[in-house]
């Protein structure tokens, strides 16, 4: 397994619900990437993700959930864009107990679903960090199965 330590993981975005299927074309076009789509029923939202790229997209379902009603008021007062930085560390604990001996609140754990497409591929644990420059900043402990990120490949 592989993993970014002290480097950025990927990049998260979010989109109105409207304009998702839009934005996910720009993006794929831009990146020369394929998304992979992947809702959460039990969460409210739908992702769009390609871990080799590096890059994610998350818009929130219909159906009101308390984490999509964050989403939501992230929306209504700073519209679409960049919302969280994920970064990757090699030991989740060991960065939480640094942080919070510094003084920063570190969210909860958060750990990938049992459903998700890239289960065989990916092991997912993530914490909320804190907020810098109006981005969210996550701590993600991801190891990766061999291949599934080109590293120095073109």
């Amino acid at each position: 397994m592989r993993k970014f330590t002290n480097h950025i993981d990927h990049v998260a975005w979010i989109s109105w619900p409207e304009t998702l299927e839009a934005n996910i074309a720009e993006l794929e076009k831009l990146a020369g990437a394929k998304l992979t789509r992947f809702e959460r029923q039990d969460m409210g939202f739908v992702m769009y993700i390609s871990w080799e790229a590096g890059l994610e997209v998350v818009s929130p379902l219909p159906e009101p959930t308390e984490f999509n009603q964050w989403l939501r008021d992230w929306l209504d007062t700073r519209g679409e864009g960049v919302m969280s930085v994920v970064f990757g560390v090699r030991d989740l604990e060991r960065h939480k107990a640094r942080l919070e001996a510094l003084g920063f609140e570190v969210g909860p754990l958060m750990d990938d679903h049992p459903d998700s497409p890239w289960r065989d591929t990916l092991t997912l644990w993530e914490r909320q960090a804190g907020v810098v420059m109006n981005t969210n900043f996550i701590l993600g402990d991801i190891d990766y199965a061999d291949g599934v990120i080109p590293f120095g490949a073109n």
